[in-house]
């Protein structure tokens, strides 16, 4: 017999058995259109009021089936939510998948025109970089060379990653204002995917975690460098394991080792997870060519919050992918608004 769960005035109760939910709605305890429940068989909480087995079936609507990709519907948890234990709860790919469409489409006008301005500011950036190297004669480089590791949904908008031909000093340059870029857009995903605040001027707050992010990206990309060229595999597996490094240093302010340690630990016995999320970030990416820049417009802030999700869910279980039945807002935005502090062995490298 299935265990009931359920909200009244925010705060979830139960479990309970069926007989003595019931009572709870018979004697007025429980509000039928706006108290919520929940049990193993349903895909989303929902009003007492519509689950036949409450009210009747001819006072409710029919419950829906259990819905593919939605293996994350289980009761809220109780008490403050805090960290779980690095890998003891498997990621769902499907499950941030599916997390990632709802919270882009929740966002999409404020994300839209933050993926435009990131491709101007990207495209702009590479046009000025040239007609400075042609101005002082540096016009005849070698390639600037992007490896695109698997985790890293913005590479598309690196500067120089379209085969631009700059100079060494300008291509350094532009890799420091796209890791500055890239540390904004981060804080954007993790503000979005724990329902907080965020805007356009989000993207340009970077600068606190530039020096750390810009030697975080030179050793990572180093290291899956060295991997692709040993066989392939353990680059993917390096760039899985490392990969939530960047997130690590804007959510936590790390230390560049630090972030690293960091993401090694949130990432084990998850590494086949991730993989799966890195498959289907090459489908959707795909399908928004398809799509041509309309579905773009969609893909890359999708892509972006699939992984900010993901990494919400190594740190807090599959609340990530939860809004509170009796606020619509994510689970998460019960978190500290402050960034914690680091600790001694968390200094900037």
């Amino acid at each position: 017999m299935n265990q009931w769960y359920y909200a009244r005035g925010g705060q979830q109760h139960g479990p309970v058995g069926l007989d003595e939910l019931r009572g709870l709605v018979g004697n007025g305890l429980l509000n039928p259109a706006s108290d919520l429940v929940w049990n193993s068989s349903m895909p989303n909480w929902l009003p007492a009021g519509q689950v036949p087995e409450l009210m009747g079936a001819q006072q409710g609507s029919p419950l829906a089936s259990p819905a593919f990709g939605q293996p994350f519907a289980y009761p809220l948890a109780s008490g403050p939510i805090v960290e779980i234990s690095p890998g003891s709860e498997p990621l769902i790919p499907t499950a941030c998948v599916k997390r990632a469409f709802d919270l882009t489409l929740r966002h999409l006008g404020p994300l839209i025109i933050i993926v435009v301005c990131l491709s101007v500011i990207s495209w702009g950036a590479t046009f000025v970089f040239e007609e400075i190297d042609k101005a002082l004669g540096w016009d005849s480089p070698v390639q600037t060379v992007n490896p695109a590791p698997v985790t890293d949904p913005w590479e598309g908008f690196k500067i120089g990653y379209a085969e631009a031909s700059l100079s060494v000093p300008m291509t350094i340059i532009s890799q420091i204002l796209s890791v500055f870029l890239w540390l904004g857009a981060t804080k954007i995903g993790l503000n979005a995917v724990s329902g907080k605040p965020f805007s356009i001027g989000t993207l340009f707050s970077g600068g606190k975690w530039l020096v750390r992010g810009f030697i975080g990206y030179l050793l990572y990309m180093a290291m899956i460098v060295v991997g692709l060229v040993l066989l392939i595999v353990p680059g993917i597996y390096l760039a899985l394991r490392f990969g939530m490094y960047q997130a690590a240093i804007v959510d936590r302010n790390m230390g560049v080792i630090d972030a690293f340690k960091y993401s090694a630990q949130l990432t084990q016995k998850n590494v086949l997870n991730l993989f799966v999320i890195a498959l289907f970030t090459f489908l959707i990416i795909l399908a928004g060519c398809m799509a041509l820049l309309v579905g773009l417009l969609f893909a890359y802030p999708m892509i972006w919050l699939m992984w900010m999700v993901a990494y919400r869910w190594l740190q807090y279980g599959g609340r990530a992918v939860m809004d509170d039945p009796a606020t619509g807002r994510p689970l998460l935005a019960a978190l500290s608004e402050e960034i914690p502090a680091a600790s001694p062995t968390d200094q900037p490298v």
